[in-house]
C-alpha cells in the first residue's frame, strides 16, 4: 500500500511538470514570425512564447496555415491559441480576447519601388477588415489623392500585380509587409491580442496572469520587441523626411487637452502640468521639435470633447479600449505606457451579488472584464476620481477599476482607508490622442519620437515618486510561502512540497531574469537609463572622503550619417560593437549603461589618478576609430566625451549635476570639432576641451 501511494504521488509530479503543448498558427511572409535582431533564429513571436513559458509549464508548438481559415480551425479545435488578432471590423462573437495587447500594429502603404503619392493605384486583400479600408479611404481623401482601388483574395495574386506594376501600393498592417518593402505613409495605430476559444477559459486565465507578469517586470516589452523585429519600426526612427521636415517647420504648436486633476498621470499645479503622461508627451515635444501647449479640463469627458469640437488638436491621453464613437474623432499614436486596471472597492466578496461599478465620465473600461468577472446591479458616473473614491468609500458594494500606479498614489498618501485594491485586473495601453482633422505627418512625426524613446519615462517616474512595482510581486509571493507551510503534514504532502518548492525556485529564478532585463537595454545588454541612473546615485551616497568618481558621457559622432549612409542594420552593428568596445576598454566594476540611441555613458569609482582616466579615453577613441577601419565599415566612426568628476561623498553633485556637467563638456567637443574630451571638475572652472 506504501509503495501504491509513492508510486502515485510520484506520478502526480511528473504530470505536473510535464509541458503541455499549446498550438499556435504560423502564416507565411508574416513579419511577426520572420527572424530578425541579432539572433537569427528568434522572431517577434517566438520570443513573445518564450517570455510567456518562463510563467507557464506549457509548450507552444507552431502549426503552418493560412490566414483565412484561422478562425475555423481555432473553433474547431485544430489550434489553441491565436498571438495577434486585431478587434477591429466585423465582430468575432466566437473569439475570447486577451485582456492585454500581444502587438502593436501601423495602417501604412507600402511598395518595393518609389511612387507618385498624388496618383495611387492601390490594393487591398477583399478579406482585410472594414475598418482598415476605411482608414485608408480617409487618408488618401484627406491628401487630396487620385486613388483608385483593386481588391485581391489573396497575398500571391495582390504580390504578383505589384511585382508587375499594375498597381502603385498595397494597404495593410506594417506588421505583415515584407522587408524589401517601404512604408510610404504611416497612417493610424492599431491593437493586436491573443485570441482563444471560449471554450478554453483555463488556459485564457493562465495567458492573461502569465501576461500580467511580464508587464509589471517590464512595461516597455511591447516597445521593445517591435523595435527589435519589426523592420517597419526601425524605419519608423528615422530622420524626418522632406514632407514631415517642412511640416514641423510650420506647424507651430499642438494644443492638447488635459485633466488638472488626475495624479499622478496629469495634474495642474502652480501654473504647469505635472505629471507621467505629461512627461512623457515633453519627451516626445523635445524629440519631434513640435511645440505643445496645454489647455484645462476639469474632466477627462469635458477634455474629450474639446477635441471632438475642435478646440484643441488633441487629447492627453486614450486607451486601446476606445469606442468607434470616439475612434470616428481620435486616432491614438504609438502606445506611451502600458498600466494595469485594478479592482478598488470595500471587500471584493460584497461584490459577488449586486456590485454597482462607478465610472469616470469618459474613460473607456473593459466591457468583456467587466462581464466576465461581476454581476453588475448598475453603473454610476462621476467626473473626477476624488468623487469616484468618495462614494466607493460610502457605499460597501460599490466599486470601480483605476489604473495601478493611480491607486498606488493614493494609497502610499494613505487616501483610500479602508479601501482595499484587488491584484486582479486587466492591462490597457495609453497613448496620445490625435484629432482625425490633423494631418497624417502628425501622426508619422510623433510616432518617429515615441519610438526614439529608448528609456522609459514611466519607470523612471515611479522611481522618483516611490511607486514600486515590486510591492506587487512580493504580496504574490507571500501567498506562495502559505501554501508551502500548509503542505508539510505527511509523507504524500512531504513530496508535494518538493515539487512546489522546485516550482518556486524556478519561477523565482525566472522573475529575477526578467528584472534583471527590465534593468538592461535590450539591444546592448548594457544598464539602460533608469537602472545606470539608480546604481551611480548608490554610489555617490557611499563614496568615501578621498575617493573620486569619474562620469563619462560618450556620444558616436555624426551616427545620423551612418543611418542614413548605410542604413539601419549597421546602425545597430555600430551600436552593439561600441558597447562591447566600452565593455573590453574600462574596468569590470566601473558601471557602463546605454543611456538612448547613441548616447553611452560609464561611471568609473574609485579613482586615484585623473591623469590614467586621460589615458582612457585616447585608448577608448583610438580602438573605436580603428575598429570600424579594421572591418572596413566604410564610413569614418569616432566619439566625442564628456567627463565630470567629484571627491568624496558630493552634497552638491547629485546624479543630475554631474550628468549635466558631463553633458556640457561634451557640448564643447562637438562644437569644437568632436573626436575629443573635455574633463569638467565639479568644483572647479571647467576645462577646453583636451582633443587627441
Amino acid at each position: 500500500m506504501f509503495f501504491f501511494v509513492f508510486l502515485s504521488s510520484f506520478a502526480l509530479i511528473f504530470t505536473q511538470n510535464s509541458s503541455k503543448k499549446i498550438r499556435v498558427p504560423r502564416f507565411a511572409d508574416d513579419a511577426l514570425y520572420r527572424p530578425g535582431g541579432n539572433d537569427k533564429t528568434s522572431s517577434y513571436a517566438t520570443e513573445f512564447l518564450e517570455n510567456l513559458n518562463r510563467y507557464t509549464d506549457y509548450e507552444f508548438v507552431f502549426v503552418d496555415m493560412e490566414r483565412k481559415d484561422v478562425i475555423k480551425k481555432l473553433n474547431d479545435g485544430m489550434i489553441d491559441l491565436i498571438p495577434f488578432m486585431g478587434t477591429e471590423g466585423d465582430p468575432f462573437h466566437e473569439v475570447l480576447f486577451s485582456s492585454i495587447p500581444s502587438a502593436i500594429g501601423s495602417t501604412v502603404l507600402a511598395s518595393n519601388r518609389v511612387c507618385d503619392m498624388e496618383k495611387l493605384r492601390i490594393g487591398i486583400l477583399t478579406h482585410a477588415p472594414k475598418s482598415l479600408k476605411e482608414k485608408i479611404f480617409r487618408y488618401a481623401e484627406s491628401q487630396e489623392i487620385d486613388a483608385t482601388y483593386f481588391y485581391y483574395d489573396t497575398d500571391t495574386d495582390l504580390f504578383a500585380d505589384l511585382y508587375a506594376g499594375n498597381i502603385d501600393v498595397f494597404a495593410t498592417i506594417d506588421l505583415a509587409i515584407p522587408p524589401d518593402f517601404t512604408v510610404l505613409a504611416t497612417i493610424e495605430n492599431t491593437f493586436f491580442y491573443f485570441a482563444l476559444s471560449p471554450r478554453n477559459s483555463d488556459l485564457y486565465k493562465l495567458l492573461d496572469a502569465s501576461l500580467s507578469t511580464i508587464f509589471l517586470l517590464n512595461p516597455s516589452f511591447l516597445s521593445s520587441l517591435r523595435s527589435k523585429y519589426i523592420h517597419s519600426a526601425r524605419y519608423s526612427v528615422n530622420a524626418l523626411s522632406p514632407k514631415e521636415e517642412k511640416y514641423v517647420r510650420a506647424y507651430k504648436t499642438l494644443r492638447i487637452a488635459a485633466v488638472e486633476n488626475q495624479p499622478p498621470y496629469c495634474s495642474f499645479v502652480n501654473g504647469e502640468f505635472h505629471g507621467i503622461i505629461i512627461d512623457h508627451i515633453s519627451e516626445i515635444a523635445k524629440t519631434s521639435g513640435i511645440s505643445v501647449v496645454y489647455e484645462k479640463a476639469s474632466s477627462y469627458a469635458e477634455a474629450m470633447q474639446m477635441v471632438k469640437t475642435g478646440r484643441t488638436d488633441a487629447l492627453y491621453a486614450v486607451s486601446d479600449l476606445l469606442v468607434k464613437s470616439d475612434l470616428d474623432y481620435i486616432k491614438p499614436t504609438s502606445p506611451l505606457l502600458s498600466q494595469k486596471f485594478v479592482c478598488l472597492c470595500q471587500n471584493e466578496k460584497l461584490l459577488e451579488k449586486n456590485a454597482v461599478f462607478v465610472e469616470v465620465r469618459g474613460i473607456q473600461y473593459a466591457k468583456d472584464y467587466l462581464d466576465r468577472n461581476y454581476k453588475l446591479a448598475g453603473i454610476v458616473s462621476v467626473d473626477t476620481s476624488e468623487e469616484c473614491v468618495e462614494l466607493i468609500r460610502k457605499n460597501e458594494n460599490y466599486f470601480t477599476l483605476m489604473p495601478s500606479s493611480e491607486a498606488d498614489y493614493y494609497k502610499n498618501r494613505n487616501l483610500l482607508r479602508p479601501l482595499s485594491v484587488s491584484k486582479v485586473g486587466y492591462y490597457a495601453t495609453i497613448s496620445l490622442g490625435l484629432s482625425r482633422t490633423c494631418l497624417p505627418e502628425l501622426v508619422s512625426v510623433l510616432d518617429k519620437s515615441i519610438f526614439t524613446l529608448t528609456t522609459s519615462m514611466f519607470e523612471n517616474f515611479m522611481v522618483k515618486n516611490e511607486i514600486f512595482f515590486s510591492q506587487s510581486v512580493k504580496r504574490q509571493q507571500f501567498w506562495f510561502k502559505v501554501l508551502l507551510g500548509v503542505a508539510a503534514f505527511s509523507f504524500l504532502a512531504a513530496i508535494f512540497l518538493f515539487a512546489i518548492l522546485e516550482t518556486r525556485r524556478r519561477k523565482d529564478k525566472q522573475i529575477k531574469y526578467a528584472m534583471n532585463l527590465a534593468n538592461r537595454d535590450s539591444m546592448t545588454g548594457l544598464f539602460n537609463h533608469i537602472a545606470f541612473e539608480k546604481k551611480v546615485c548608490g554610489i555617490l551616497s557611499h563614496q568615501e572622503e578621498n575617493e573620486i568618481g569619474v562620469f563619462v558621457m560618450i556620444d558616436i559622432d555624426d551616427f545620423k550619417k551612418v543611418n542614413d549612409t548605410l542604413g539601419h542594420a549597421k546602425g545597430d552593428y555600430v551600436i552593439v560593437s561600441v558597447a562591447n568596445i566600452l565593455i573590453s576598454t574600462f574596468r569590470s566594476g566601473d558601471l557602463k549603461g546605454r543611456l538612448g540611441g547613441d548616447e553611452f555613458a560609464v561611471f568609473m569609482k574609485a579613482v586615484s589618478d585623473m591623469e590614467a582616466v586621460k589615458h582612457k579615453m585616447r585608448i577608448l577613441q583610438i580602438a573605436i576609430k580603428e575598429y570600424f577601419e579594421k572591418n572596413k565599415l566604410g564610413i569614418n566612426v569616432t566619439c566625442s566625451i564628456g567627463i565630470s568628476w567629484c571627491k568624496g561623498k558630493p552634497e552638491n553633485a547629485s546624479f543630475q549635476k554631474i550628468y549635466k556637467a558631463a553633458d556640457e563638456g561634451l557640448y564643447k567637443v562637438k562644437k569644437s570639432g568632436k573626436n575629443a574630451f573635455s574633463i569638467v571638475n565639479m568644483n572647479a572652472v571647467p576645462d577646453e576641451p583636451d582633443s587627441q
